[in-house]
C-alpha cells in the first residue's frame, strides 16, 4: 500500500483522511502470466494500479496482435474511454508476468471521486501526465525510425528489453519481429 501512496503523491498531494477514504475502496488481485483482466468488446469497470507485474494493452487488426502500450510496477491501467462512457473495450489487457494489482471498480470511483475537489486535481493531473505520455508516444511514429524508437527504448525504458518478449516489442515500435532482429542486429 505504501508503494500506491507514493504513486498518489507523485501526481498530486493527497491527506491522510483522503487517502484512507481511498484505501478503504480497493481491492486486490493477483493474476499469472497470460490472465484476461480485460478482454477486448466487454465494459471496462476496474482501473488497476500494478504493485507487481506486468501488463499488456493489445488488440487485433487484420488477425494480428497489435501491441499498444506495456505497464508495470507503480502504473496505472484501465480502457479509462469504456470505463467512463460503459462502451465497449477497444483493445484487451493481460498479464505479460505473474503479479498482483490493486484496483477500484466503477461504482465505487464514481462515489468516491465525485464529492472531493482534493480528488479532482489528482484525476486531472493523472490524466494530464496520461496524456503526454500518450502523446510523447504516437509522436515517435511520426519523427522517428524505428531504429531510433528501439534507441529510445534503449536509453529510457531498458526494463522493457529485459521484460518484454520480442514479437510484442516489435509490434510495440511498429516493425516486424525481422526487421527488429535487423536493427539489433545493426547495433551491437
Amino acid at each position: 500500500m505504501e508503494s500506491f501512496r507514493q504513486k498518489i503523491q507523485s501526481i498530486a498531494p493527497l491527506l491522510d483522511a483522503g487517502f484512507e477514504k481511498l484505501a478503504d475502496i480497493l481491492h486486490i488481485k493477483h493474476f499469472k502470466r497470460g490472465d484476461v483482466l480485460l478482454k477486448e468488446g466487454e465494459i471496462c469497470k476496474r482501473i488497476y494500479f500494478i504493485y507487481q507485474g506486468g501488463l499488456r494493452d493489445f488488440l487485433f487488426k487484420n488477425s494480428k496482435e497489435l501491441n499498444v502500450n506495456f505497464h508495470f510496477e507503480g502504473e496505472v491501467v484501465s480502457d479509462f474511454e469504456s470505463f467512463r462512457d460503459e462502451t465497449p473495450a477497444t483493445f484487451n489487457i493481460v498479464a505479460l508476468e505473474k503479479g498482483t494489482v490493486y484496483y477500484i471498480t466503477k461504482k465505487d470511483a464514481t462515489t468516491f471521486f465525485i464529492g472531493d475537489s482534493s480528488m479532482h486535481f489528482l484525476l486531472f493531473r493523472f490524466f494530464q501526465q496520461l496524456y503526454f505520455r500518450e502523446e510523447n508516444h504516437s509522436n515517435s511514429f511520426k519523427v522517428m525510425s524505428a531504429e531510433e524508437r528501439y534507441l529510445y527504448l534503449i536509453k529510457n525504458k531498458p526494463d522493457f528489453l529485459q521484460r518484454i518478449p520480442l514479437m510484442h516489442l516489435a509490434s510495440y515500435l511498429g516493425v516486424s519481429r525481422e526487421t527488429l532482429n535487423r536493427i539489433r542486429k545493426k547495433l551491437n
